[in-house]
């Protein structure tokens, strides 16, 4: 059945649409106290630089990472306690809230090991490695009473917003196309390069894409997929470059492209609507609609083509255009607020795991379907 997921799973129709938080939250009591499991590009880089730039609402307590320096500077400027392993962090007395973001095989270890202490957790991207780590998370997270929060920060990007927003309102027609390209020329040789670790495109930056996407198929747990994966110009064993087509029957075909082996980057959005289209990057966009009520009234004509020529006709097009704010909270920003809301309030975030759990799904399907023709 269309909207069931094949576990029996029911959608979480609570699940907030376009309403995320756009301001700071008042401090409710003592801050939030935070473990961070993992000091590298996203635990040290994201996490931690915007955690500490909101004292008020949260205080970094304590840190995990097998690299002593990297403890060192933690202690030294964010006043934390430090641990080599992540059994000392989670032994932490008086934490509320522990940040998965350490490899992405340990990520469903990690989050189990947190709840069962009683913790919330927030879990890097990629969310789990397969649907089954993903059940035992929620299902453990539900039974604990506790804030599972899967770290897809990209959802709250206004400029996927203010897309998500114009095919929603049905400005541009019956949309039948969405084009998502993230285009760059560069080698990668770092462990995310390697399978062994839950590298490549599928489980890593992908990640991004295909959970934006999952937003065009309301309702629709499985689409159908069509996907081909190539190393590109990863050093590693792990896939680079990556073509995944998602479609439904009477939803718009969604093309999401990832490579690290273009050298002509194209733009982010190409979509194609019977009203009209629009593109664009992360910052700014450009679309255009025509109303066909202003336009001469057509019929088809079986005859001779007039004049041998092809049908055609001027447009009159309404253009507009849309340019990303140059202040406000930052994505990252923004689900830390909710975040916070939950952990002290109960309220519900943007991104919930059954959510995250659709795109799971479909990398377990795309995993199992490339794995069978290679």
């Amino acid at each position: 059945m269309i909207g069931v997921p094949s576990n029996g799973r029911q959608p979480n129709d609570r699940r907030p649409k376009d309403q995320h938080a756009m301001a700071e939250p008042k401090a409710n009591g003592k801050p939030v106290r935070i473990g961070i499991a993992g000091l590298g590009r996203s635990g040290w880089n994201i996490h931690a630089k915007t955690l500490r730039a909101h004292p008020g609402l949260f205080e970094i307590a304590s840190v995990m990472d097998p690299d002593a320096d990297r403890r060192r500077e933690a202690e030294r400027e964010l006043g934390c306690t430090s641990h080599e392993d992540f059994e000392g962090l989670i032994g932490e007395p008086d934490l509320d809230v522990i940040v998965i973001a350490s490899p992405s095989h340990l990520h469903c270890a990690h989050a189990l090991a947190s709840i069962a202490q009683g913790r919330h957790v927030v879990v890097e991207k990629p969310f789990a490695m397969d649907a089954d780590e993903a059940d035992k998370m929620i299902d453990a997270a539900e039974h604990a009473g506790v804030v599972l929060a899967p770290f897809q920060n990209r959802r709250y990007e206004p400029h996927f917003r203010k897309v998500l927003d114009l095919v929603r309102s049905g400005a541009l027609g019956d949309v039948l196309q969405i084009r998502m390209c993230w285009h760059r020329f560069t080698r990668r040789w770092d462990w995310q390069a390697m399978k062994q670790f839950g590298g490549g495109a599928l489980f890593n930056n992908g990640t991004h894409l295909l959970d934006q996407a999952m937003d065009f198929f309301e309702g629709i747990e499985e689409p159908e997929i069509m996907l081909d994966l190539h190393r590109g110009l990863s050093i590693g064993d792990a896939e680079e470059h990556m073509k995944l087509v998602l479609r439904s029957p009477g939803l718009p075909t969604v093309d999401i492209e990832y490579s690290n082996a273009c050298a002509f980057e194209q733009d982010r959005w190409h979509i194609m609507g019977t009203a009209g289209g629009l593109t664009g990057t992360q910052t700014h966009l450009d679309w255009k609609t025509v109303d066909w009520a202003t336009m001469p009234e057509r019929v088809v004509d079986k005859g001779p083509a007039a004049g041998r020529k092809y049908p055609a006709e001027e447009i009159r097009w309404e253009n507009f255009s849309w340019d990303a704010p140059e202040s406000g909270p930052t994505p990252y920003e923004m689900f830390y607020f909710e975040l916070y809301n939950a952990v002290r309030t109960g309220s519900a975030m943007l991104v919930t795991p059954e959510s995250v759990r659709r795109y799971v799904r479909v990398l377990d399907r795309c995993r199992a379907g490339f794995e069978a023709v290679s």
